[in-house]
């Protein structure tokens, strides 16, 4: 059954957020406006370090100075006139983040999630920001939230799901970046910064032990072999049982058994010039995505359950030695559910974390990247050059219908490479009131999706051939018309062009040729089509698009520690293919871009001698020709029985963020974070079928919010001692675009505590807390086609896991 909340424990947490939220805001002030008018008057000493991080001197015991580049250089969070939530490496392990997809829970207006639609890779990112993602893993259409990992845009959300050994720091961007950053950023961006080689001799060590025989080991060695060359490596390895038990064979899903590495040599042969080179490699042999069969279509209505009716009047039958229309039903006759050869609710376990899946149990992942990132300061300005190169194998499994019976089943091999060169000039000009830079952009991508299908009705080989080409142009300057008052114009030119050769086939027609029928029939041309088995013809498709993308934005100092901004900027995402398709069509089903127009106003503030921090946002965006994901029953026109994505039509989306921390005391941190995402259809297009004006965009909660405390360090004889505790609230929210009501998942309220002690010196420390303390059961994604193949699936959230962590530090 799916995951039911609580009433009293959701209004319980809800109270406690948004008490926790209003605490971080009003208790401090009421508190210092007695205790000293004039705080806020007082100057403030700050220190960086060479990584960037933020460090307090002895005389500050405020707030950290957060550094943050979404505008392409280094600068206070404070000062950068863009909706941001930044996480340093100290905050990802206080909040036990060990991979992105967690960080999700503790940004406003945000879902990142495991796992997505129809795939069975473990190793899969699902993010949607501001309600603008992407739910749909396939090689032939882009994420709507781009990642870039030390500068390198990362392409595809298979692989994305990295996780945060020795992360400097964690950004994530909100609202188009369609300027700086560019590719696929129409709903935001994630940046994630490496910690880069020091001058200095590090090492740590790290062993984590907890629920489902947990065994995570980390270790990072840093040495600087000369003033000229330093090295950084850092190796980690998860492993953790599977939660979800296959009845079929007793064998477990959604384990974790991960192993990754990078290496790191930064080379400064003199001091306007510096080569960091970098490599990393992710190697995963993991279980499968855990899905469960939530739903059965028991309809008998022949036009209907394309798959499922199929095996129950045909397949089941003619496999028991039984003429066809027998044992399991017939038109107007539905399935016994006591009979096991035939597809029914009886495979509906009840149990969210019990399946009947009996497909391979498999996902397979090999990642490896290298990039050289050259800096060179050249008196007028600075240039920067990133070149890269990435590459991916996959191999994964998903049994659609969650049975021991072969309705469909699906397994991809999925391979990927992409290169990029990407250059940066920037510099000040007019007695440093004009920041400018500008820069090139260019991406190769080739990939291969080969997509095997065993399904009821015939066994296919489905997916092609990706190649893609984007080059980009940009530009962004930011003057200060007075010290208080600043305007920045940004502009891109993007040039991008995708092309598709599908290499889809009917491998085996179990339907006595009618099948083959129908490829002759929509694919007649013998040249294209000579065996009579091709599902698309073997030809190139096309799309190319041109776009720019601008960005204005006027920022005012009102005080030395107050500034407020307006801001307008353009995203764009460009259009794709359809690979998934049935019947057969005489030509690759492709879409068109898809853009937001955001509008934006913020404020971000600081009080209190830097205790308190108040920041806050409102937007409004128009999303044009939003790509979907649905199911048409209808035929062979409109798509099939498969997903299609479709340029839905208009929508929009207006909301707000406030992010809000204060320190109490030297010894009291208080964090809380409110967001409100109001998404709405004003034009749904005809060819989106299954949603109208009423439907909600998937994967947007209206409400999200985060409550977090930490106390500590505390002076022991023996050494420090400190406490940490969080709570997320999500609102409920739909996973797919047609509402389908059981892939609605209700409003949750996670919470996590924990606890470290740590010798003197700090080269010890012993942690031991709790994740999902309530044991929250939800779904992070789901896969529906009750019209067309006849059955819905879901993934569900792992539960509580306690976990007990000892790190070493030199």
């Amino acid at each position: 059954m799916g995951y039911q909340q609580s009433s009293f424990f959701g209004r319980r947490w809800r109270r406690l957020i948004l008490a926790s939220s209003a605490l971080a805001v009003t208790l401090p002030a009421a508190a210092w406006a007695q205790d000293d008018p004039d705080a806020a008057a007082k100057p403030v000493a700050k220190s960086t370090d060479e990584q960037g991080a933020s460090q307090q001197t002895e005389e500050d015991r405020g707030l950290e100075t957060i550094v943050v580049t979404a505008r392409k250089r280094e600068e206070n969070l404070q000062d950068t006139p863009i909706s941001i939530s930044a996480f340093s490496s100290d905050t990802l392990n206080s909040r036990q983040v060990t991979n992105i997809a967690e960080i999700g829970n503790f940004a406003p207006n945000v879902s990142f999630e495991k796992g997505a639609a129809s795939s069975g890779s473990s190793f899969v990112l699902t993010t949607f920001i501001r309600g603008v993602g992407q739910s749909d893993f396939n090689l032939t259409i882009d994420p709507g939230v781009g990642l870039y990992v030390d500068g390198v845009y990362v392409s595809r959300s298979v692989g994305a799901l990295l996780d945060t050994a020795d992360v400097q720091s964690v950004q994530v961007l909100r609202g188009p970046q369609g300027t700086l950053f560019g590719k696929n950023t129409i709903g935001g961006a994630i940046v994630v910064t490496s910690k880069k080689p020091s001058s200095s001799f590090e090492a740590e060590a790290e062993a984590t032990t907890g629920r489902y025989n947990r065994a995570d080991f980390r270790g990072m060695l840093n040495v600087p072999v000369s003033d000229i060359l330093k090295l950084r490596a850092t190796v980690s390895y998860q492993s953790r049982d599977g939660y979800v038990k296959r009845l079929v064979d007793g064998e477990k899903m959604g384990n974790q058994n991960s192993l990754a590495g990078r290496l790191q040599a930064l080379i400064e042969p003199s001091s306007n010039f510096s080569i960091l080179l970098s490599g990393d490699y992710t190697h995963t042999r993991e279980e499968a995505l855990p899905t469960t069969l939530l739903a059965v279509n028991g309809s008998t209505d022949p036009s209907l359950n394309l798959f499922s009716q199929f095996y129950n009047w045909v397949a089941a039958p003619i496999a028991a030695g039984h003429p066809p229309l027998t044992i399991c039903g017939a038109p107007g006759v539905p399935a016994p559910t006591s009979d096991p050869r035939c597809y029914s609710s009886r495979w509906i376990t009840g149990n969210n974390y019990t399946t009947n899946a009996s497909a391979p149990n498999t996902s397979d992942l090999d990642l490896w990247g290298v990039s050289a990132v050259m800096d060179w300061d050249i008196g007028v300005a600075n240039l920067k050059s990133i070149t890269a190169y990435r590459k991916l194998s996959s191999h994964f499994f998903l049994d659609n219908d969650s049975s021991p019976l072969h309705v469909l089943e699906a397994s991809n091999d999925y391979y990927q490479k992409q290169f990029s060169q990407e250059f940066q000039l920037t510099g000040k000009a007019f007695d440093d009131r004009l920041n400018w830079l500008v820069g090139l952009f260019y991406l190769k991508e080739k990939g291969t999706d080969r997509n095997h299908l065993i399904a009821s009705l015939a066994d296919f080989l489905s997916g092609g051939f990706v190649d893609n080409d984007s080059y980009a142009a940009f530009a962004q300057g930011t003057y200060k018309l007075t010290d208080a008052l600043s305007v920045t114009l940004g502009g891109r030119y993007t040039d991008e062009t995708k092309r598709f050769l599908p290499d889809q086939l009917i491998t085996l027609d179990k339907t006595g040729g009618s099948i083959l029928f129908l490829s002759r029939l929509f694919i007649p041309d013998l040249t294209l089509n000579p065996n009579g088995d091709r599902i698309l013809p073997p030809i190139w498709g096309t799309t190319r698009s041109k776009e720019f993308t601008p960005s204005v934005s006027v920022d005012y100092r009102l005080t030395p520690d107050v500034l407020g901004y307006v801001s307008y900027s353009k995203g764009f995402k460009s259009g794709g293919f359809t690979q998934r398709v049935f019947p057969p069509l005489p030509q690759v089903p492709n879409f068109n871009p898809e853009f937001v127009t955001s509008y934006e106003a913020g404020i971000k503030t600081e009080f209190f001698d830097h205790r308190l921090r108040v920041n806050a946002a409102a937007f409004l965006a128009h999303y044009n020709g939003l790509q979907i994901t649905v199911f048409d029953p209808s035929g062979a026109l409109f798509g099939g029985a498969t997903p299609t994505t479709r340029n839905a039509g208009r929508a929009r989306i207006q909301g707000f963020e406030l992010e809000t921390e204060t320190r109490l005391a030297e010894w009291l941190l208080l964090n809380g974070d409110l967001g409100y995402t109001d998404a709405k259809y004003v034009e749904v297009s005809p060819l989106a079928t299954e949603v109208t004006l009423n439907s909600k965009l998937p994967y947007v909660p209206k409400w999200t919010a985060t409550g977090g405390v930490t106390i500590g360090s505390f002076e022991l004889p023996f050494g420090k001692i400190s406490f940490r505790g969080d709570v997320s609230y999500k609102g409920s929210q739909f996973l797919t675009a047609n509402n389908t009501p059981v892939l609605f998942q209700k409003a949750v309220t996670l919470v996590s505590a924990s606890a470290s002690i740590s010798d003197q010196d700090e080269h010890w420390t012993l942690s031991a807390g709790v994740t999902n303390l309530t044991n929250e059961k939800y779904l992070t994604a789901g896969y529906e086609s009750l019209g067309a193949a006849g059955f819905a699936e879901g993934t569900y959230s792992r539960g509580s896991e306690w976990f007990l962590r000892l790190r070493y530090r030199y």
